[in-house]
């Protein structure tokens, strides 16, 4: 049933009824109702494979990271020099080819 105001004053008492109707609309959850059932959507194996991962992962970083901590000063000029001279190989071996 749809009220039509007859003059102004009327239709100026409708305007924030209006308004709020429509803003009651927008945001009701109405939509939720109409979901239905909740349904699995797959096997839990691929989500326990990513967190597996995610975890192996980690624990590979922190391993590396403490690993690296303990390095002595001389097993660290080791691995300084040891770099520093493939750098130098690698170079060579560029400016021949």
């Amino acid at each position: 049933m749809t009220i039509i105001p007859t003059n102004r004053t009327a239709s100026r008492a409708f305007r924030p009824s209006l308004a709020l109707v429509l803003i009651a609309t927008v945001l009701s959850p109405a939509n939720l109702v109409a979901q239905g059932l909740p349904v699995q959507n797959g096997p839990m194996v691929p989500i326990a494979l990513w967190w597996i991962g995610a975890f192996l992962l980690g624990a590979a970083l922190v391993y590396g990271v403490m690993r690296n901590r303990t390095k002595t000063s001389a097993e660290k000029d080791l691995t300084e020099r040891a770099t520093k001279d493939l750098y130098a190989e690698e170079a060579r071996e560029e400016n021949r080819g």
